[in-house]
């Protein structure tokens, strides 16, 4: 997730100084069919990869809440069994 953040960070800086007019080149290298310049889509792209690897990492964290949560409810089912038999 760090080198996801560290590359977003570098491709912005790039795209700033491109923006600013100290590196025309990236400008002028455009996506044919977005009409993009490749500096916007790679940040797109950066930050799409970002969002779903956090999301990713919500959900895992959920299932493994759950897994516990059901853990502990069998174990308290297995109490009152034992208490009642």
């Amino acid at each position: 997730m760090v080198i996801w953040i560290l590359v977003l960070a570098v491709l912005t800086i790039l795209s700033y100084l491109s923006d600013v007019g100290l590196l025309p080149f990236l400008q002028n290298i455009k996506v044919p069919l977005l009409n993009a310049s490749i500096m916007s889509l790679l940040i797109l792209l950066c930050t799409a990869v970002m969002l779903g690897r956090v999301l990713l990492k919500v959900r895992s964290k959920e299932k493994e809440t759950l897994e516990t949560k059901v853990v502990e409810l069998h174990r308290e089912l297995q109490a009152i069994k034992e208490k009642e038999g």
